[in-house]
Parts: structure tokens; sequence; C-alpha cells
């Protein structure tokens, strides 16, 4: 069925320009008004929408369109605490460690490298400190001692306490909005060095990735919808993923990632005649739907039957990850799919020979629910 005949509100040219953007995202007054004027034609006749103008009507009947002023605003303050927040981290663990050594360093040297007589000097000289603040006694020499016998189990306990400081900073929901917000601002910029990448926005470092397959890990759990992000042992970014739909489910096991491919062709499977043909079609191409970025994966062990990788999606489709994301076991042909801001920042600092895990199920999962619709 040809576009003209699915449409009776808009024109072709009005459907695709408010089906391409964003609900919340951020434009030029001049499309902000365009857009807003297209909303008010879909508002105004309600009983002559097809199903699609109606679904494109409950989308956007909400829709609060951000001026590109208040977006530099809040990028330019996300950056910020980003930066603020990962030194913040980095200095909660280094604070923790160096405790950590002086307890330990100081517990052995009390049990293990002083002789009698200077461990009994070092009480006396401590304990008579103690008592001149009136913070002990005599009497608690025995209590004393035994705490410092159990100081190991202390120090177990503070980093208990920094991790679950780590586990509850919001360093990864900063990244997602930064990414988002980026994505395609001339602003932002992907500078590859020998062995790093490097992103800026207007000239100041938000984040230095080292090149190193060895460091980075991706993790995507199907039954969540979710794919995790891990660089240096720590997650830096956790989003919404599309897997394998019922009868073409994504292969469970471990993978790496092979080959990386921008503005890719893709090759489509088509049953023509009863015959099955595969379609190159280019990027750019109406049909085109894998997105702009490539991410070929190499099975680990035994192999699978089938191309896989992980690719985008066409949002010029009525915003297809949307779409498929709605019901997301209805999803893809097998491959994982993410939006395609996301897409564009592993397109761009994973390094070939990174390793990829596919999961039924994520036994650390953060209680996602993966029937949300994809943010």
């Amino acid at each position: 069925m040809v576009m003209d005949e699915r449409l009776k509100t808009l024109k072709i040219t009005e459907f695709n320009l408010l089906a391409t953007k964003d609900p919340n995202g951020s434009y030029d007054r001049r499309t902000r008004e365009n857009l807003h004027q297209i909303i008010s034609k879909l508002a105004e006749n309600p009983r002559t929408h097809t199903e699609l103008e109606r679904k494109l009507f409950y989308k956007y009947r909400n829709a609060k369109f951000i001026g590109l002023e208040k977006k530099a605003k809040q990028v330019k303050f996300e950056v910020t605490r980003y930066r603020l927040s990962t030194n913040a981290k980095r200095s909660i663990k280094l604070l923790s460690s160096s405790l950590g050594i002086l307890i330990v360093c100081g517990y052995i040297t009390y049990e293990f490298i002083l002789d009698t007589n200077s461990r009994q000097q070092v009480d006396i000289a401590y304990y008579a400190g103690l008592n001149k603040m009136g913070l002990v006694s005599k009497e608690g020499v025995d209590e004393i001692r035994q705490t410092l016998q159990v100081a190991t189990k202390e120090n177990e306990q503070l980093n208990q306490i920094v991790e679950q400081m780590i586990r509850n900073n919001k360093i990864t929901e900063n990244l997602k909005y930064i990414l988002k917000q980026i994505y395609k601002d001339p602003k932002a910029k992907y500078l590859k060095k020998k062995h790093y990448n490097i992103i800026k926005y207007s000239g100041e470092e938000i984040a230095r990735y080292k090149n190193d397959p060895k460091l980075w890990y991706v993790l995507g759990a199907v039954e969540q919808g979710v794919m995790r992000v891990f660089y240096a042992d720590e997650e830096i970014l956790q989003i919404r993923a599309i897997f394998g739909r019922t009868g073409e489910e994504t292969p469970i096991g471990d993978y790496v990632i092979k080959n990386r491919s921008y503005k890719p062709t893709w090759y489509k499977k088509e049953e023509r005649n009863g015959v099955i043909k595969v379609r190159a079609i280019p990027f750019g191409d109406y049909d085109h739907e894998i997105g702009h970025w490539w991410l070929g994966l190499k099975k680990i062990g035994d192999p699978v039957t089938g191309s896989y990788g992980i690719h985008g999606v066409n949002a010029g489709k009525v915003n297809e990850f949307y779409k498929k994301n709605f019901d997301w076991r209805n999803g893809s042909a097998g491959c994982p799919n993410i939006q395609e801001w996301y897409l564009h920042f592993l397109g761009k600092v994973l390094p070939i020979g990174t390793k990829v895990s596919i999961v039924s199920k994520d036994k650390w999962d953060k209680n996602l629910d993966p029937t949300q619709t994809a943010a």
C-alpha cells in the first residue's frame, strides 16, 4: 500500500517531518512552529485520521519541543555534572583504598613486625593518649585489642559501603542523556588518538576511553530487553535493546566484535517466486532498516547459522525503534537493535575484539520493565 493511501489528514511531507522528530527534542524556532502546526492540524480532524495518523497524533499530542538554546545549557550542565561525578567516584575509591591499606599495614606491623617490648611501648603511648582525652581506661585494654583483631573485617565492610555509593551514582544516566543530546550536534567531536578515543563537546572533554578490547565488555539480556556496556570493570551505560522475535531468536552465547561499518549496505533476504534471494540495499534507501552503523559479531565456540551484528533501525519509518519496542518480543530478525545515538557512541569507541555476551536473563538486572517504551 502506498503512503498516499495511508494518509488522509496530512501530506506526506508533513507526516515525514513530524514522524522523524523526538517529542522532547530540541529544534530551532522555525522547525518548532512547523511541528506545532502539524500537530494542530491533526487535533482539528480526529475523526478522519487513518490508523497511521492516529498513532502519530497519540505520540505527539503532548510534545514539548525544546529550543536549541535551552538544549545547549542543559547539555553543558550535564557534561559538568558527569565529569564531577566521575571525579568524585574516583576520589571515593582512592580514599577507601588508602584507608584500607593504612589499617591493614598498621595491623600487620603491630602483630607481626614489632617485638613484645615494642608492642607494649606502643600500647602504653596509645592508651596514655586516649586516657588524657578521657576516651579509655586501663580496663578497656582487652576490648581495644579485640577491635584491632577485626580491623580487616571492618575494612571489608567499608569497601561494601563505598561500592554501594558507587552503584547509587547516576553516572550511567548522565551519559545516556549526554549521548542523546549531542548526537548530530556539530559541537560534539569524537577524536581518535593512537591509544584513546576522546569525546569533546564545545571544546571540553567529556570522556576518554582506551582503544583496548580487554577493557570493554557488552552484555545483552534478552528477557529484560537491555544492553549493558562496561569499561575498566565499571558499567558506563545501560540502554534499551531489541532482540529477535519468536522464531528468529537472537542466539545465546559469547561473541566478539569482528568488524564495523559506517553507513553499511543492508543485505536483505526476500522471497521471490518461491525462491529466497538476497537484495543489496544501500544506506539512504527508503527500505534500508539497519541504521548508520553495523558492528559485526563473531560467535566464540560453536558457530551459528546466519550473520549477526549490533545495529540501529530506520527511524524515518514512524520511528521503528519505538514501534518494535512497543512489544519487544516482536522485535528484530535476530540482531540486537539499539537507538541511533547510542549506536553512534558504540560505533566510535568499541574496539574490534570487544567481547559481547548474549544471555536470556541478566541476574544483576536493575528491575527494568522490558515492556516499557524505550528511552
